[in-house]
């Protein structure tokens, strides 16, 4: 199906143009409709957005679990400190406060 600018006779009177077929209403509707979507589009995003902020500065401010993997790492390393233990096969490890004792307890002799 083709439209009356490709209906061509022997009549060398100009032809109807390709723009005078697009319908202004329908061009239109479809420039409004564009425009609804995307605004649509940008009020979700921003819901969404500060919902996650929100939720995200509760759980920053309000609780430990974003350090709760650095906090256990921390209580290890610290009970690690106030043992004794060996680090490798020639180096020996006492507990930290222990250790504190013995150097005062060095420079005080000195």
């Amino acid at each position: 199906m083709t439209d009356a600018y490709h209906d061509h006779s022997n009549d060398p009177a100009p032809q109807e143009a390709h723009a005078q077929v697009a319908s202004p209403k329908a061009l239109g509707l479809t420039l409004i409709f564009m425009v609804l979507g995307v605004l649509a589009v940008i009020f979700i995003l921003v819901a969404y957005f500060d919902n996650f902020m929100s939720n995200y500065r509760q759980e920053v401010n309000e609780t430990s679990a974003l350090s709760a993997p650095t906090w256990e790492e921390k209580q290890a390393k610290l009970a690690e400190l106030d043992t004794y233990r060996w680090v490798d096969a020639q180096t020996a490890s006492q507990p930290i406060d222990q250790a504190m004792e013995e150097v005062i307890a060095e420079y005080a002799s000195n």
